[in-house]
């Protein structure tokens, strides 16, 4: 395909296994000009603001004159930075975007998508949904190799299920401003450039459960800026910086997920508020439960904490008239020798206080 495609509103445009296999999107004649890094128009579409269709096929960008992906000359981004943007993603290749007034629904499943987006300041990043009425569905797909895995602003009544998300130069899941009513479920989520799901800047509504998430940068599954009335749990979350990281975020619930081989197995930070963590394995991790300047009606407890190698629960600059609850935490095979000051208080399991140390 050398050209842009867009699906006008009433329009529904479909590419499934009836005749395409394999659907390689040329960048456009201008994308690798000189002068054309961040231009919009650079790379061809395909721009949804009706309704699109994709099933059991593949889906990539294409060099013609090398038979190959248009690929960065860094697949992944250097985690050890804290740029969020980088020389390394600004070629144009061809991406998806569902339009912010796009008046239908998008299905893709059974597919691989791959090798897709750009940084061309927004909208370019891959797979990113903008709009739609709802009732999108991204189902048992491997999306690997593009900008972003996924991304949506504003979005709702969309379910995401089944995938293999990986190597993907920046996030897996980025669910984002005001993104609401939405599952991410049962997929397989490693190796991205940022962190492996994460929904941030007032989203609500989101059920994160029964994923195994792993070797992210920074977070396996973050909760961030004013997410509320969201759950995680049933998840597998490991080898990651922070497997579970909640922050400036209320009413959320992390249950019943196995936690292991983190730095800090599970966070609630920055004025987090009426959330519970309950009945979560954390296991062979630096930190176990980390609570720190958390906000009040907070209720951390029947967590199991397994081989800690620092320090089984970490309490910071938490005031003892919040309302917090605390009780019922296991710590399994930690010493119980401990340096002084270090709050034995608070890890006791019959207090019903966090204290502050």
């Amino acid at each position: 395909m050398n050209a842009a495609i867009v699906i006008d509103k009433g329009a529904e445009f479909t590419i499934d296994f009836k005749d395409t296999r394999w659907l390689k999107i040329v960048a456009g004649e201008d994308a690798n000009k000189e002068g054309q890094e961040g231009d919009k128009t650079a790379a061809h579409s395909i721009s949804v603001f009706g309704s699109l269709v994709i099933d059991s096929v593949k889906l990539t960008s294409w060099v013609p004159s090398t038979n190959n992906y248009i690929k960065y000359k860094v697949q992944i981004r250097d985690g050890s930075t804290t740029q969020k943007t980088t020389p390394y993603d600004r070629d144009p290749r061809p991406y998806i975007k569902i339009e912010e007034d796009a008046q239908g629904y998008t299905s893709i499943s059974n597919s691989e998508i791959a090798y897709l987006g750009y940084d061309c300041g927004g909208g370019c990043s891959g797979l990113s949904y903008y709009g739609g009425l709802g009732g999108h569905f991204l189902k048992n797909n491997e999306i690997h190799h593009n900008r972003f895995g996924y991304y949506s602003n504003g979005v709702s009544n969309t379910t995401i299920e089944d995938n293999h998300v990986h190597h993907n130069y920046m996030y897996g899941f980025d669910p984002h401003t005001g993104t609401h009513d939405m599952i991410i479920r049962n997929n397989t989520v490693h190796d991205h450039g940022a962190m492996g799901i994460i929904c941030s800047l007032d989203c609500n509504n989101l059920i994160i459960e029964g994923n195994e998430v792993y070797r992210s940068t920074g977070s396996g599954i973050m909760f961030s800026k004013n997410m509320t009335d969201s759950v995680a749990g049933n998840n597998y979350v490991h080898d990651e910086s922070k497997c579970i990281f909640v922050s400036q975020s209320h009413r959320s619930e992390i249950y019943n997920n196995q936690v292991s081989g983190c730095n800090t197995g599970i966070r609630l930070f920055h004025d987090s508020s009426e959330s519970t963590v309950h009945e979560n394995t954390i296991t062979d991790s630096k930190l176990g439960l980390s609570i720190e300047n958390v906000g009040p009606d907070n209720q951390i407890y029947s967590n199991t904490i397994v081989n800690a190698a620092e320090k089984a629960i970490d309490i910071e600059e938490v005031s003892a008239n919040t309302s917090n609850i605390f009780g019922k935490n296991e710590v399994v095979g930690f010493d119980s020798a401990r340096e002084e000051g270090e709050g034995d208080e608070a890890r006791s399991q019959d207090k019903h206080k966090l204290m502050q140390e």
